[in-house]
């Protein structure tokens, strides 16, 4: 199992001999050493950053996108960018797009995307999730956005990855009128994002 951490078994000691050894004591020492070492060794794992200590080590990540994303063309897949972070605990954006952990196990993803349409009919937004490039089967969904209108499009899911691997969060639309769309603030509100994305470590598999 990944990231299984083996649990330090009690040190079988040796009897102690009636009168002063020097073998019988290097050789308690030298096993009481080396359970002491595993002992220590798990200890880094669980705590794993030098912040450790009172609190686990969990990897998680905050990535946001200050920039309109729009699509060229219809019915075509775009990688979502994100082109800010506020937090990266062992989980990082490369090219832009590729959300990358640096260690195996199940994460939860939580997207937000929020969109500008600007033309007067009802356009359906697409997405879906690719994992170190390949689409990922029935991980589609569609949200159905109103005409000349913002509208805002959650998702919440968990997936399971390796160190090394990446998601990528792909979208598409029927309509170019159609954006995910920044906001520059304007009281009362401060700027608003045309895509969030929240990564957080779920759990070993």
């Amino acid at each position: 199992m990944p990231n299984e951490i083996s649990r330090p078994e009690p040190p079988a000691l040796p009897l102690a001999t009636e009168d002063y050894s020097r073998a019988y004591t290097d050789q308690k020492n030298n096993i009481l050493r080396l359970f002491f070492n595993r002992l220590t060794s798990v200890l880094g794992n669980l705590l794993s950053t030098s912040e450790g200590g009172r609190l686990f080590y969990f990897p998680c990540g905050l990535f946001y996108s200050t920039q309109n994303q729009t699509a060229a063309a219809v019915n075509t897949g775009y990688a979502i960018t994100f082109n800010n972070t506020y937090i990266g605990e062992g989980i990082s954006v490369e090219s832009n797009s590729r959300i990358t952990v640096e260690n195996d196990g199940v994460y939860n993803f939580q997207l937000t995307m929020q969109t500008d349409h600007t033309t007067g009919s009802d356009a359906a937004l697409y997405a879906w999730i690719n994992k170190s490039g390949t689409d990922v089967g029935y991980s589609g969904l569609i949200h159905n956005v109103k005409g000349n209108d913002y509208h805002v499009a959650h998702w919440n899911f968990s997936i399971d990855l390796e160190a090394g691997d990446y998601i990528e969060m792909y979208w598409a639309t029927d309509d170019t009128g159609l954006t995910l769309a920044t906001v520059a603030a304007t009281a009362p509100h401060p700027g608003v994002s045309s895509a969030v994305l929240s990564v957080s470590f779920s759990s070993n598999y």
